[in-house]
C-alpha cells in the first residue's frame, strides 16, 4: 500500500525578526537615550496541527494534515477527495467536514478524535474547516 503525507498550510506563514542594530529610537555607543526603549515585536506562534485525516479506520492509511490555528480547504487535494475514514483532532480544535466541495452537502463537526467516522461521511469528504483556540482552550 502506498503511503502519502501532505502538509496543507493554506497560506500559513511563519516570520521571525529581531532588532539588533543601533538606530531609530535606540541610543548607541554609551549615549543615554531619553526616549522610551522600543519593544521587540512578538514572535508569531508556530502553526499547530489542527487535525489529521486518515484514509482508513483506526487512524491508519494515507494522511492529510490540517495546520492551524485556522485552516480552511474549500476543496481537498484530489488524492484525498472522498477517502477519509478517521480523524485525529488536536485538543482545543474543532474540524467541520463537508461531503461536497466549497463547504456544501452534509456537514459533520468533530471536537475530538474519531477512530471511525460516521458511515454517512466515511469516504465522503471533499472540503473542511478547522480552527484551534478560542473558548476553553486554556490559551
Amino acid at each position: 500500500m502506498k503511503r502519502v503525507e501532505q502538509r496543507h498550510l493554506s497560506g500559513m506563514a511563519l516570520a521571525w525578526s529581531a532588532l539588533l542594530a543601533c538606530g531609530g529610537l535606540l541610543a548607541c555607543g554609551g549615549e543615554s537615550g531619553t526616549g522610551a526603549a522600543a519593544a521587540a515585536p512578538a514572535a508569531a506562534p508556530a502553526p499547530t496541527v489542527c487535525a489529521t485525516f486518515y484514509a482508513d479506520a483506526n487512524l491508519k492509511g494515507a494522511t492529510l494534515v490540517s495546520v492551524g490555528p485556522t485552516d480552511n480547504s474549500p476543496t481537498v487535494p484530489a488524492a484525498y477527495n472522498d477517502v477519509m475514514s478517521s480523524v485525529a483532532v488536536s485538543a482545543g480544535c474543532t474540524v467541520m467536514v463537508y461531503a461536497d466541495g466549497n463547504y456544501g452537502g452534509q456537514e459533520i463537526t468533530f471536537t475530538q478524535t474519531a477512530e471511525t467516522v460516521p458511515a454517512s461521511i466515511n469516504d465522503n469528504m471533499s472540503s473542511y474547516k478547522c480552527t484551534c483556540g478560542g473558548s476553553g482552550s486554556g490559551k
